[in-house]
């Protein structure tokens, strides 16, 4: 099996899955139909295809892109991963190359399975006051999403993109890191940072995009 065809399959098969088994609004299939519907959140109008390219794509050319590879270079770097990149200043290079590329990769991936899928690839603040409501529904918002219509989902793309990318990542990786293992934890990792991002936007009102900053 080549490097490509792990990420690939799981591409293909969540889009399908999503066709196959729908959600209910609200309801995960098979779950119970309070466990993860999202609560009372933050309103906005839904995205046009083209908002979600501005809110994927476009933004990652800016300090989000290139604060998170400065940050997952930097992280490297200190720890020697990969060990046959070395260290200095080209060894530096590499991993920031390669932190951009994988986050460019997975915003490309999202923006298209949620425009296919018609998922808002935002994230809704509670309206909740107790801080233990709002921890939950920064945890929800991990596996699941609002969808165009305004209802609750599995987060599809946002778990696709995650794993896909980081099997994607696989193909320029030396072999210390090149591995179906390393691109799980790497995919394990990217959802831990929307995790990360959820709570500054839930907690820090001016993380938050511009069109649910004073929505209610």
């Amino acid at each position: 099996m080549t490097k490509w065809a792990p990420w690939a399959l799981l591409v293909l098969a969540l889009p399908v899955a999503a066709q196959e088994k729908p959600p209910q609004p609200g309801q995960l299939p098979g779950a119970d139909a309070g466990a993860m519907k999202l609560p009372n959140t933050v309103s906005a109008p839904p995205f046009s295809v083209r908002d979600k390219w501005d809110y994927r794509i476009v933004q990652t050319i800016g300090l989000r892109g290139f604060g998170g590879a400065f940050i997952g270079a930097t992280i490297g770097q200190a720890d020697g991963s990969p060990r046959e990149w070395g260290g200095g200043v080209e060894g530096y290079a590499k991993r920031y190359a390669s932190g951009f590329a994988g986050n460019l990769s997975r915003q490309g991936f999202a923006f298209v399975l949620e425009s296919a899928l018609h998922e808002d690839p935002r994230y809704f603040p509670s309206e909740s006051s107790p801080g233990k409501a709002r921890l939950i529904n920064a945890l929800k918002q991990v596996v699941t999403c609002k969808t165009d219509s305004g209802d609750s989902s599995i987060a599809y793309a946002r778990v696709a993109s995650a794993f896909g990318s980081a099997f994607l990542v696989n193909t320029w990786q030396p072999n210390s890191t090149g591995t179906s293992s390393a691109a799980l934890r790497r995919g394990f990792y990217g959802l831990g940072g929307d995790l990360a991002y959820n709570l500054m936007q839930e907690f820090i009102p001016f993380t938050r995009p511009r069109s649910l900053r004073h929505r209610h």
